[in-house]
């Protein structure tokens, strides 16, 4: 009787045990590393905008021409720092990049790439349609544009260029350089006022 109870016990934690479910921890999911940044002079006055300081944060985002099918589409890679605290932002562009959407929502990696490595001194450009371009909103609102033909010896290089993947996107990551006038129109008749950028540096990345 004692051998049957202790061989009836011996099965059923043999059972318990083998119907144990071990856990199975996926692996980490790799995550870009993203940095961004933000310096120069602003009217003669040294500005800086840095990432987790007064709710700075770097954000790219990009503007898109759709077009139906034999027609190139085109997108301006855009780039900010800004924050949710105030209104001061720097926000940069490059474009455009032109591809068939017929074909694709948007230009593959390789094209992605090889955009910006061969576009390391853009010309400028009013709002990034062939080249380069700068917005700057200063601290009441207000938002200053370069231009194209602006009379002001411009500058701009990219440097640092790296390519990183992970589950949310692909990025081209960058330290851009530049010096630009900036412009506003205000006023009734219309009148224009301009701020001087220089020896500006802002770190960051494109998102494709």
């Amino acid at each position: 009787m004692k051998l049957s109870i202790i061989l009836s016990t011996a099965i059923v934690l043999t059972t318990i045990i083998g119907c144990i479910k071990h856990e199975v921890i996926p692996a980490p999911e790799h995550k870009a590393t993203l940095k961004a940044y933000f310096n120069g002079v602003i009217n003669n006055s040294t500005t800086e905008y840095t990432e987790n300081v007064v709710g700075y944060y770097g954000k790219a985002t990009k503007s898109q021409i759709l077009l139906p099918a034999g027609q190139n589409s085109s997108v301006v890679y855009l780039f900010e720092m800004k924050s949710d605290q105030t209104t001061a932002k720097m926000q940069i562009g490059l474009g455009s990049l032109n591809w068939d959407a017929a074909n694709s929502t948007g230009p593959d990696l390789t094209t992605f790439n090889n955009f910006f490595n061969t576009n390391l001194n853009p010309a400028y450009s009013d709002n990034g349609a062939s080249g380069f371009y700068v917005t700057y909103t200063d601290n009441v609102g207000n938002v200053w544009t370069s231009k194209a033909n602006s009379t002001y010896a411009q500058s701009v290089s990219f440097s640092s260029l790296s390519q990183e993947s992970d589950p949310n996107g692909d990025y081209s990551k960058f330290t851009c350089t530049f010096s630009c006038y900036a412009y506003r129109t205000y006023g009734s008749p219309a009148q224009e006022d301009s701020v001087l950028i220089q020896n500006a540096q802002i770190k960051g990345w494109f998102q494709r």
